[in-house]
């Protein structure tokens, strides 16, 4: 086997990876500054999109109603 090939792939999951954790933690620094608390945030990063959220809270819609309506 080419061990140049497998460092190769090594590297390509580390940095996924990596990237990956970037992107839920801006994602969950989004919903609580949306007012979500921590926990929630935490919990829903990878699994609610955050602009739909905005988007009910910007029509006036509760906090934890808008939640309910995206999860």
């Amino acid at each position: 086997m080419d061990t140049t090939a497998t460092l190769d792939l090594d590297l390509d999951l580390d940095q996924r990876t990596a990237e990956e954790l970037i992107v839920h933690a801006w994602r969950e620094e989004q919903l609580r500054h949306l007012g979500l608390p921590s926990v929630l945030a935490e919990l829903f990063a990878d699994r609610v999109d955050w602009h739909e959220l905005a988007a009910l809270l910007a029509r006036g819609c509760p906090l934890m109603v808008a939640f309910e309506i995206i999860r």
